[in-house]
């Protein structure tokens, strides 16, 4: 099922509706209601459409080059700002692509309206994917004849003069507005289409062939969405609720931008010279290994490489030091039986040995002996308690 909703003129507070089937497109529902059930009345409904009234949407077709470039697309605005009657920067323009005749469909509305439009679908959780104007609602055929169209509405009548052309016009001024068209139309278009009310003894054109129809229900009339101006479209939703923020702080932001492409230029250039420092210390480092690797090809993990030959031609070396430092120290504890091994460890050709000792008097004698050792020795860090000295003796192989 689908659901159409239409907002009256002047802000009223009541809005018409009606439920279609989806299939056939007969009306299923319809009726009028107050804004306090416009959360109830499409609940249902797999699709929802909303049309604005057409009194507050000016419609037309400037005609670009072929091709238009995305700066004239941009600056369509001030090709028809001669037809708006308030500044350019309290509207909203939803644009169409070039057509084949190389006209630009446009739908020109108050900002402030339409954002009270959306807030008001929002607030009631209408998710609706068309916004269109009114005149779409009004029938519309190709006929090479065809001037106008014209569907009586709320105080007045939508006067359509094309597929994406029309307007409101008061019952008042019908005629003249018919006598306008006539005017300005080409040769070829010659018939005016009036749907429902009998108004054609207000018009005494001779040149125009009016042709009365029966009455419509306008709100269920065909209308062909992907061919119509979408008020809710991408660009409104990105830039209506941004462009005045956008406008007031333009030349700080533009200040922000500048500085951060200076800091991000900055940024480079310092990681460039890095960068350039870094293969330097590379190329120093792979020098250095290829006097020990001179058959180094690449990927063959220099690093671990070079590690390894070195391990491999020191290993026994280191082996024979600690050995050597470790017998010399069994031979000077020979006989000091107060002195205790607490903990003994071997690194960069120096052995490290814990001591404890009962008294001091037995540190010392241990430190007298060590003048006799074939290796620089001496006991570091002693720490005297009233049960026990300890430290900590340091034995060099060189």
């Amino acid at each position: 099922m689908h659901c159409r909703i239409q907002f009256h003129h002047d802000d009223e507070d009541q809005f018409d509706w009606c439920k279609l089937d989806e299939v056939s497109g007969e009306v299923i529902k319809s009726g009028t209601s107050s804004f306090d059930e416009l959360t109830t009345v499409c609940a249902e409904s797999s699709k929802t459409l909303v049309f604005i009234p057409q009194q507050n949407i000016l419609l037309a077709s400037p005609v670009l080059p072929p091709k238009a470039s995305n700066q004239q697309l941009n600056a369509i605005a001030f090709s028809i700002e001669e037809l708006m009657a308030e500044d350019i920067e309290d509207c909203f323009f939803a644009v169409l692509a070039q057509q084949d005749d190389h006209s630009v469909p446009v739908a020109v509305i108050n900002r402030e309206a339409m954002d009270g439009w959306m807030q008001l679908l929002t607030s009631n959780h209408i998710h609706a994917g068309f916004v269109l104007p009114q005149v779409y609602l009004c029938p519309w055929s190709t006929d090479d004849d065809l001037l106008a169209t014209i569907c009586p509405v709320e105080e007045g009548f939508l006067i359509r003069t094309g597929k994406h052309d029309g307007m409101f016009c008061q019952h008042a001024i019908l005629s003249e507005m018919v006598t306008l068209l006539e005017k300005n139309k080409s040769s070829t278009k010659s018939r005016i289409v009036i749907y429902g009310e009998d108004v054609l003894a207000d018009f005494k054109s001779t040149d125009i062939v009016f042709e009365q129809q029966s009455a419509i229900d306008i709100l269920s009339q065909p209308v062909e969405l992907q061919s119509c101006i979408n008020l809710k479209q991408k660009d409104y939703q990105t830039s209506h609720q941004w462009l005045g923020v956008v406008k007031k702080w333009r030349w700080p932001m533009i200040a922000m931008t500048l500085l951060a492409v200076l800091l991000a230029a900055g940024t480079l250039l310092d990681g460039w010279k890095k960068e350039q420092h870094y293969m330097d210390l590379v190329n120093q480092q792979k020098a250095v290994i290829n006097q020990y690797l001179p058959g180094l090809t690449v990927g063959n993990q220099p690093k671990k490489q070079l590690i390894k030959v070195l391990a491999d031609s020191r290993g026994s070396e280191g082996q024979v030091s600690f050995l050597d430092l470790l017998h010399e120290y069994s031979n000077l504890k020979t006989g000091l039986s107060g002195i205790k091994t607490q903990k003994i460890l071997y690194q960069q050709s120096r052995l490290v040995v814990n001591l404890e000792a009962g008294d001091l008097n037995s540190m010392e004698t241990f430190r007298s002996k060590l003048e006799k050792s074939r290796f620089p020795a001496q006991i570091e860090n002693v720490n005297i308690n009233p049960d026990k000295t300890t430290g900590r003796l340091v034995m060099r192989s060189q």
